[in-house]
């Protein structure tokens, strides 16, 4: 059976650290064997099962620590020892020492299985690993496929406990490259995005009506599809509806759907937006928008799950995941009795509230720089990137239109720049004010002092009480000022 890792023949000197409670034992031994998993070791006194760490130098500058289990004692023939995963950079020096100890030990012999003599294009014929140990990326490549063989041979070690923080680490860090790579307006390190991210994994999994609150341009429609890709619902539909985009009269029939002949007009059966997300996901944007009457038939729908299309006589049930969203001030409209309290509450099972873009501090940079290279992609731009006073201004704005005024100005001044590099100017942005460093401000101010003294002396001939009086200072005050600016009587 082949090895998982390859082994080496070496000679390198160690100190064996044992930690045993509060104290800790030593001894200088002799690594035979060496692998990126484990080691044979001479000299080594400890007992099967006892943890301990080898400190050995790779070469004169490079001191590494590999901590393992010592497995088998084997009197003349060393003493195995079972590493765990180091971190990247101990790993890597390793796998460094170790490819370049095969590449001087050429030997006919697979390192892997022991076949011998018929490796061909970089890979053993008998057991069919690359031996391209000299690619750069051999290392990252060996640790994916192997990944599985590593991970069992741990099992026997771990309880339910490591099993669920394992999965849940793994998922998350899935989850998070999602969230990096998806979505221009879902770029963001502050930390007000951050907790978005997380509500957004957090809610993603069940099945609470949410609620979405921010201003327009904070992308609470890309929210809400990610919401919907991140949960169970991920393959049925995802309907979006826009309840300030239709006028109120045609809403009930958009959202609920209507019977033939149930209204001129209606010359043919249609579904409304509910049924055409039965088993996903209906976004329903701009929600605090809606009437009255359609606020209570929302309402009723929320509390039954049953979709009356116009004109038809009976209903039927329907499945489907509500997100709502808005821009407007929800909780004044509560106040004026705008928005009906008892449908708030049921929308707002789960609440996210998206910050403006002037509140995202560092991410106003981020994203720009994010947006640039994602339109760059699309086509072929003159622009290679932003100024230093493009940045700038861009960090000085509002952005009142946030993260959609953002996307729009970046794509017109990569179409209008004439330049390789975007200015305030291609971008409609105010220039950054010139900045004056103190003693510049200081040098002007100076030298204004002195002019405005010089044409007081001039208009009083010279005259120093009359110069005085007029500058509101006494003589000495005056003698001193004309002194340290070098001004002659």
């Amino acid at each position: 059976m082949p090895r998982l890792d390859v082994r080496i023949k070496t000679n390198l000197r160690a100190r064996a650290v044992y930690a045993t409670g509060p104290e800790q034992r030593e001894e200088v031994v002799t690594i035979r064997e060496l692998s990126l998993n484990g080691a044979l070791v001479d000299q080594l006194r400890g007992h099967p099962d006892q943890t301990l760490t080898l400190l050995t130098e790779l070469s004169p500058a490079r001191q590494i620590r590999l901590q393992g289990d010592l497995v088998r004692r084997s009197g003349t023939k060393g003493s195995a020892v079972h590493f765990y995963y180091s971190d990247r950079n101990t790993t890597s020096a390793l796998w460094h020492y170790i490819s370049a100890q095969l590449q001087q030990q050429s030997t006919s012999h697979c390192p892997y299985c022991g076949n011998e003599g018929n490796a061909a294009e970089g890979q053993c014929g008998q057991c069919r690993q690359s031996l391209a140990f000299q690619d750069a990326d051999y290392l990252d490549v060996h640790l994916l496929e192997t990944l599985a063989a590593r991970i069992q041979s741990r099992i026997p070690k771990l309880n339910a406990d490591h099993c669920h923080k394992i999965i849940k680490y793994i998922d998350r860090e899935l989850l998070n490259l999602q969230d990096r790579s998806t979505d221009q307006e879902f770029v963001g390190t502050c930390p007000t995005m951050l907790r978005v991210f997380s509500m957004i994994n957090k809610v993603a999994g069940t099945d609470l009506n949410v609620l979405i609150l921010g201003e327009s341009g904070t992308g609470k429609e890309l929210t809400a599809r990610a919401i919907h890709q991140r949960s169970p619902r991920m393959e049925k539909p995802f309907v979006a509806f826009n309840c300030a985009a239709i006028p109120e009269g045609l809403l009930e029939a958009e959202l609920f759907g209507y019977q033939r002949g149930s209204f001129t007009g209606a010359v043919d059966t249609k579904k409304g937006k509910f049924e055409l997300a039965d088993g996903g996901t209906i976004f329903l944007d701009e929600i605090g928008d809606l009437s009255p009457h359609l606020q209570a038939k929302l309402l009723r729908f929320l509390e039954d799950r049953i979709v009356e299309r116009i004109g038809s006589k009976r209903g039927h049930r329907v499945d489907v995941r509500i997100i709502a969203a808005t821009n407007c001030d929800i909780h004044q409209r509560l106040e004026n009795g705008g928005f009906r309290d008892d449908l708030f509450f049921r929308l707002n099972a789960f609440c996210i509230k998206l910050p403006p873009l002037r509140e995202r501090g560092g991410d106003k940079v981020v994203l720009a720089r994010y947006i640039f290279r994602k339109i760059s992609e699309t086509g072929h731009f003159t622009p290679q990137g932003f100024s230093e006073e493009a940045l700038k201004a861009i960090s000085r704005h509002d952005w009142p239109g946030n993260v959609r005024e953002l996307i729009n100005k970046i794509r017109r001044a990569m179409v209008m720049a004439g330049s390789d590099l975007l200015e305030p100017a291609d971008l409609e942005l105010e220039p950054p004010a010139p900045t004056v460093a103190p003693t510049d401000l200081h040098r002007q101010v100076s030298k204004s002092k002195k002019e405005i003294v010089l044409a007081a002396l001039e208009e009083n001939n010279y005259v120093i009480a009359r110069t005085a009086r007029s500058l509101g200072i006494s003589r000495p005050s005056l003698y001193s000022m004309m002194k340290k600016f070098k001004i002659e009587h």
